[in-house]
Order: C-alpha cells, then sequence, then structure tokens
C-alpha cells in the first residue's frame, strides 16, 4: 500500500550557537537518523551484539511461560512479515514486538539500563521492523543502539518518575520508538515525530510487583509494541510536538514533575554510548535483589558456617531500592513473580543453598525453611547516605557483613554472555543454538536478517 502523502508542520532548528533551544526530541532524532553501525567505534558494536545475545537466550527460555502464552493468544490471528521467536506463523511487526518482549523479559533474567529493561522493549521493536521492511544486519545493530540510547536519556532526564511510574514503560516505550524508526531507516523529521508519537504513548506502573500479576510483565510488550506503532504512524506521515519532553504540557512535567534534569537527555549525545552502561542478569532475580543474594552467597562461601543456624538477617540498601516495587514483599507469596523480586525470599533461598539461579526453584514458594528464614530477614530502612548494599547474617551472636556497590558486578563480558547463551539454550535440538549464536556475531555483515529469523523460528 502506498504512503499517504501528508504535509507535515515544520520542525523547529536553531543554529549549532544557540544548541541548547533545539527542542530535546528533534536532537535525538537526528542522532537516531544518523546512527550506522560502520561509523560507530568497535567496542558499541560489540555490546549490540552481545545485548543481541543476552536478549535471544532469554527469549528462548522463556518460551514454555505463561505471560508468553497469554501474549501470543492476544496476536494469534496476526499475519505479517516479522518473526516470532519459536513460532512458525509471523505476525505483524507490531504483534511479533509485542510477544517478543514478554518473551525477553518473561524469566526476569534480561538486561538493565537505567532502571528499563531496555534489551526487551528495543530489541523486539527493532528485530521486527527490520526483517519486515527489508533492512540489513548494520541496520539492526544500528537500531539497538539507537533504541538503547533514547530509552536511557529519556530516563536520565526525568529521573523524579520514579517509584510511581515505571521505567520500562514509560522511557522504554520512546526508547523502543528510536529502535523502530531506525530501522524503518527514517529520516531525521521522521524519528523525531517517532519518537515524538513513544512518549504520548508512554504508560506504565509497578503495583503488578506487589501481588506478581501478569500486568508488569504485559506493560514491557506494549511498550515494545508502542514504539514500534510511533515508527510507523511517523512513516505514514503522522507528527508529535517537537517539545514533547520539556513543554510545559509534555513527558516529562507529566511524569517527574518537573524539567530540572531535562539537560541530561541529551548531554553528550553521540559522544558516549550509553549501551556501554548496561546491567546483565546472572539470575533469574530482579535487578534490585541480584546484589542482596550475591552478597549471601559471598557470606556462605567465605564462612561456612551452618545456614539452618542463622538467627537473623539485616540489609540495608539504597533508597532507590528500598523503595522499587517489590523489593519488600513478604509471604504469602501467591506467585513466582512476587518470590524472584523479593529481598528477604531470594536473599534466604540464597543462604539456605537453594538453586537460586534457576528458573524452576521459584515454583516452590511454599518452601518452609525459605518462608521460616525470610520471616527473620530485616530490610532496613536507608537514610540519603547509603549508597552501598550490606547484607549481615547473625549466627550464634555473631553477626558477618558483605558490603559491595550495588549492581557493581553486573557489568557483562562478552564471554559471560555468550556462556549464559549457551546455558540458557543448551535444550535446543544438536547444533541449533550454535547457529543462532554464530548468525548473530556474524549480523553486521549480513545482507538481511532472514537466516537468524529462520533459526528462531525453529527453536
Amino acid at each position: 500500500m502506498d504512503t499517504p502523502t501528508v504535509t507535515q508542520p515544520p520542525t523547529p532548528r536553531v543554529s549549532s550557537d544557540n544548541a541548547a533551544a533545539v527542542p530535546y526530541a528533534v536532537q535525538m532524532g537526528d542522532f537516531v537518523a544518523n546512527v550506522r553501525a560502520d561509523c560507530l567505534p568497535a567496542q558499541v558494536v560489540q555490546h549490540a551484539k552481545s545485548r543481541l545475545v543476552d536478549c535471544l537466550a532469554t527469549a528462548i527460555s522463556s518460551r514454555a511461560l505463561p505471560v508468553p502464552a497469554v501474549a501470543g493468544a492476544f496476536v494469534a490471528d496476526s499475519r505479517g512479515g516479522a518473526s516470532i521467536v519459536g513460532r512458525r506463523q509471523c505476525a505483524a511487526a507490531v504483534d511479533a514486538s509485542f510477544v517478543n518482549a514478554t518473551l525477553i523479559n518473561g524469566s526476569t533474567h534480561d538486561d538493565f539500563l537505567a532502571k528499563s529493561h531496555a534489551g526487551a522493549v528495543v530489541v523486539p521493536a527493532a528485530l521486527a521492523l527490520v526483517e519486515e521492511h527489508g533492512g540489513t544486519g548494520a541496520d539492526l545493530l544500528a537500531a539497538i543502539v539507537a533504541g538503547y540510547e533514547v530509552t536511557a536519556r529519556a530516563y536520565l532526564g526525568g529521573p523524579g518518575m520514579l517509584p510511581r511510574f515505571r521505567a520500562t514503560g514509560v522511557p522504554g516505550a520512546v526508547g523502543a520508538a528510536a529502535a523502530a524508526a531506525r530501522a524503518l531507516r527514517l529520516d531525521a523529521r521522521g524519528a523525531t515525530h517517532a519518537i515524538g508519537l513513544g512518549a504520548m504513548f508512554a504508560s506504565g506502573f509497578g503495583e503488578g510487583f506487589h501481588s506478581g500479576t501478569m500486568d508488569v510483565k504485559l506493560n514491557v510488550g506494549w511498550a515494545s509494541r508502542s514504539g514500534a506503532s510511533a515508527a510507523l504512524l511517523a512513516r505514514a506521515g503522522a507528527t508529535a510536538s517537537p517539545t514533547i519532553f520539556e513543554g510545559t504540557s509534555g513527558f516529562f512535567h507529566a511524569f517527574s514533575n518537573g524539567v530540572e534534569s531535562a539537560p541530561r537527555t541529551v548531554e553528550g549525545l553521540g559522544e558516549k554510548f550509553l549501551i556501554e552502561d548496561t546491567l546483565y542478569k546472572e539470575r533469574p532475580v530482579c535487578i534490585f535483589v541480584q546484589t542482596p543474594v550475591e552478597l549471601a552467597h559471598r557470606l556462605v562461601r567465605q564462612h561456612g558456617f551452618d545456614p539452618a543456624a542463622i538467627e537473623h538477617v539485616r540489609i540495608h540498601a539504597p533508597i532507590a531500592t528500598y523503595t522499587n516495587p517489590g523489593y519488600q514483599n513478604a509471604a504469602p507469596f501467591a506467585t513466582a513473580l512476587k518470590a524472584r523480586i523479593s529481598a528477604r525470599f531470594t536473599v534466604a533461598a540464597a543462604l539456605l543453598g537453594r538453586p537460586i539461579d534457576t528458573y524452576e526453584y521459584y515454583d516452590r514458594t511454599d518452601d518452609a525453611d525459605v518462608l521460616a528464614l525470610a520471616e527473620r530477614v530485616q530490610l532496613v530502612e536507608p537514610s540519603a547516605d547509603v549508597h552501598d548494599v550490606l547484607v549481615q547474617v547473625t549466627v550464634g551472636g555473631h553477626c558477618h557483613e558483605a558490603r559491595g556497590v550495588e549492581m557493581e558486578y553486573q557489568l557483562p563480558s562478552h564471554e559471560k554472555v555468550v556462556r549464559k547463551f549457551q546455558r540458557l539454550t543448551a535444550e535446543l535440538e544438536a547444533g541449533l543454538g550454535e547457529r543462532i549464536l554464530a548468525a548473530v556475531l556474524a549480523i553486521d555483515q549480513a545482507p538481511d536478517v532472514a537466516e537468524l529469523t529462520r533459526l528462531l523460528r525453529l527453536v
């Protein structure tokens, strides 16, 4: 179908000596439209490949989970040119984005950047639109870099959105729109409108983390779908306000109650690529309990005390962690999701030597010993000067302590990501995981993504 001709209002631009007056959406649109894989630093391209490897690993491992099953049923009649992991039938790009996002995020094992599960929203939108509209492997990598960048910057300009709103559903929708715009090769004006529409479609909050319900997982899928829709609408001629972020009725006032941090949205844009700051998860638990769990493991390894003799546990964490929805969850744990984001449950399980590295363990929300110890885990309300995580375990009247910088050990290496991929895809038929990995690692040279998506439909 021919794209309709639409007369668009001019997008404000000013001379370079007054760059601060250029609307933030315009600056990000210019950036997104001009990202090219062959012009990026080599390490940034490598990070994009690693992010793709990690996202596909978690998607493949989530194929049998309930939320992706619901998402798949929702789009069952969709037909188009975009692949869904584990399904033979292709779907419309917006629907493939939705389901693949729930797959990547499904096992709570996906990556994290600037308070968002960036990969889960960015990669599905980028992959679906590159596949459906005929882009190259290099286009896919450029779209991933653009999406991670804008996801992070949309949060950095309005950090006051937390904990009332959920970053993955709010900045994530904007980042997905940026990735989709680059995947469609929109020009700067089109990318600006796509980003603005993504900001308009943004939504999400974290109440479902207290109950362990599906809504917070489906929100991830919807953010990716919204971003893909935003770019397709911009391609068809839709427009959005160029001052969608900083305007008096815009994104930052709505979600963050002000524009005090707004300049960070474009600070260093195009100079430092924020995809390099992405954290990865070694374990399928909330990002905010990864560090306490690691410290608990460290104490057991160092001191060899009898976990059954633990008298009580105290966990000190920064305020952003302490107030994150779900961190303070207590029994009863009605669902596995409610348990896997609870500091009490996950740390108790770690101290008792439970197999917390496996997704399946968290179905055991009735583990009596873990529940009993979780009752003796105290989450200390932090003061403003608390920046590290401290776990204190008292055994026989003696207090053992382990302290660490929150999330520091979760900076990924490419080797760690590959090992995680191999672990999560070990059940695939012989050689299939290795072929998917090889296709990703060579994606920058691929004329299209057809071979990669063909393999993903076979898992």
